[in-house]
């Protein structure tokens, strides 16, 4: 209540209104005087009660006064809604003060007609005055600063299309370079692989190592590229959103990585029931591969990976949860974890490049969701994503 008196728009309204109350308290004549029929003759005597013309004063100034009275509404509720984003609001109030003034008026032609009320018809007429003036003085001021507003929003619209161009020319040439690079990756590893089996017997120990470090590298190396063409192609590709199946695509994500859960001898159990949801199938289907291909890798040495599947409702969103047994996250890298290329780990202990949670972040995000984690050291990690529910 405090802030909406701070307005000075509704403030010297609440005045006015106040002041009007006091004036018919203290002279309660007053308005017994306003609403006097005995002093005129009512506008149908003007019109010679004519039926005709009656109506047709009537019938407009009655559509007119509803037209005002609903505008004036609709910005008052307009105003409410987004006034935190519409600047200059109150213009929008006092606009809607001085429509529905006008609105009176014509409300007044129509009681006029049959009542001689003329004194109270004019004071409606001063209100609607006074209402149009203040509107009129306030909105002179208000000129420069809209087209500055203007200039503002033209130069951020230019400052968007510029930053969209230069990230598609940026994500365009990521994949042109990563793309290019797999041909001499290629070579590399052809010309290793070839050399080790029909010299690797000639080789001694020392170069046999370094031969192997070189495959190791470029096997790195590869995958590197691999992810991050993934990445690039969820950045640049239009998907269209449907109802998919979550069942399906747990389906198609772990017989992907089958042969690593068996050599892990890793155990996902999926539990209760799962909603449909509001996404894109390839898309949810390499989320839910990365996070169960993480619960199954980060897990300490010797121990049998355990992962659990489930569903929440939470409003009218479906929460996917990937539940591990694994070595957990600190609290203050849980967010770091989904850039791209943040390890928290070196490859010799945990393999990896670095993109995968960075993918399924961006994923997520295309699919209009959220994701975060729930972890603790030595806790195990709980990944979750939440989807519009189909």
């Amino acid at each position: 209540m405090t802030k909406l008196l701070r307005n000075p728009f509704l403030r010297s309204g609440l005045i006015g209104a106040g002041a009007v109350v006091a004036v018919l308290l203290l002279f309660p004549g007053v308005l017994k005087d306003l609403v006097r029929a005995d002093q005129f003759m009512p506008h149908a005597t003007c019109y010679l009660r004519n039926p005709g013309i009656i109506f047709l004063h009537v019938s407009s100034d009655l559509a007119i006064g509803l037209a005002y009275v609903s505008i004036s509404t609709t910005l008052a509720y307009l105003v409410y809604k987004a006034r935190a984003k519409i600047p200059f609001h109150w213009m929008f109030l006092a606009f809607g003060l001085f429509i529905i003034t006008c609105g009176f008026t014509h409300f007044m032609e129509v009681w006029t007609v049959w009542r001689a009320v003329y004194w109270l018809a004019g004071y409606v007429k001063v209100v609607c005055a006074l209402a149009s003036v203040i509107t009129a003085i306030a909105l002179f001021p208000l000129v420069p600063k809209i087209f500055a507003l203007i200039n503002a929003v033209k130069v951020s619209e230019d400052r968007r299309v510029k930053l969209e161009n230069a990230n598609g020319e940026l994500e365009a040439f990521a994949y042109s370079v990563s793309h290019d690079l797999r041909a001499p990756l290629r070579a590399v590893q052809g010309m290793a692989t070839a050399l080790r089996e029909d010299h690797g017997e000639k080789l001694e120990p020392e170069a046999q190592e370094y031969m192997d470090r070189i495959l190791n590298a470029s096997k790195r190396m590869d995958t590197l590229i691999r992810d991050m063409l993934e990445y690039s192609k969820i950045t640049r590709t239009e998907f269209e959103m449907k109802p998919v199946r979550v069942e399906s695509a747990l389906a198609d994500a772990q017989s992907s990585i089958a042969s690593d859960l068996r050599e892990r001898g890793a155990e996902i159990r999926v539990e209760g029931t799962f909603p449909p949801v509001l996404a894109e199938p390839t898309l949810l289907t390499q989320v839910l591969l990365n996070l169960l291909s993480n619960a199954v890798k980060f897990v300490e040495p010797g121990t049998r990976p355990e992962v659990q599947v489930y569903a929440q409702e939470v409003d009218s969103k479906v929460r996917l949860c990937v539940k591990d047994n694994g070595i957990g996250i600190a609290a203050q890298y849980q967010e770091k974890i989904f850039k791209m290329f943040e390890r928290l780990h070196s490859t010799s202990e945990y393999p990896g490049t670095g993109i995968g949670l960075a993918i399924v972040q961006k994923a997520v995000l295309r699919m209009n969701g959220r994701l975060g984690v729930e972890s603790e050291p030595g806790q195990g990690s709980c990944f979750w994503i939440e989807l519009p529910r189909a």
